[in-house]
């Protein structure tokens, strides 16, 4: 079942069946930094807002409380996410 993401100062979409949250989000064209893709860096973070993710395997990176791995997690509610602003990616 998809469920909706939410992007605060952005707007709201449904992410395809199997895509993880960073794949989501480039589907959409919202381009956030990242390394590695696999959990290992911690560099694509964002905060989550409001919902619930669950990751496709344990990161290894540190994650603090609040805050989630775009490149490894999925959507398990609908969920409202902030992207911070040295996370986005300028043309």
């Amino acid at each position: 079942m998809a469920h909706i993401v939410k992007i605060i100062d952005g707007f709201s979409f449904m992410p395809r069946e199997g895509q993880n949250l960073l794949e989501a989000l480039e589907s959409q064209q919202i381009e956030i930094d990242y390394q590695c893709r696999e959990g290992f860096c911690g560099a694509c973070q964002v905060d989550l807002v409001d919902g619930e993710v669950s990751y496709d395997q344990e990161p290894v990176a540190f994650v603090p409380a609040g805050r989630v791995l775009p490149c490894c997690c999925r959507a398990t509610s609908d969920i409202t996410i902030e992207i911070p602003e040295s996370q986005r990616k300028t043309g």
